[in-house]
């Protein structure tokens, strides 16, 4: 596996955690912009990478989602808070599709 990949799949890995920290500090309203951003965001990313992707596609979609997360993110919320910050969802979203890529470690 490439470095680029590796260090994706690590910053991944500690998605769980960061989400639970960020989900347990927000009211019902954040919570639910949270979810709606969260749903966004994942939704973004499988259009991006298609139904067939492996694990070094994903990262590259990881590396490039600082181009359009935030938005992303900041519309599907609204008209709740957009969430601080839009890494953390898609941390989430490539633990996520990590499972179904086509070399995915089972």
């Amino acid at each position: 596996m490439d470095p680029k990949t590796e260090v994706a799949l690590q910053a991944w890995a500690e998605a769980p955690r960061a989400v639970r920290r960020v989900r347990a500090g927000l009211d019902a309203r954040g919570l639910a912009a949270f979810e709606r951003a969260s749903a966004a965001v994942h939704g973004e990313l499988v259009r991006r990478v298609g139904q067939s992707y492996d694990l070094a596609d994903l990262a590259a979609a990881w590396r490039d989602a600082d181009r359009w997360a935030s938005d992303v993110a900041r519309d599907a919320a609204a008209p709740g808070p957009a969430p601080r910050t839009a890494t953390i969802l898609v941390d989430q979203a490539c633990a996520r599709l990590a499972r179904s890529a086509r070399d995915a470690r089972r």
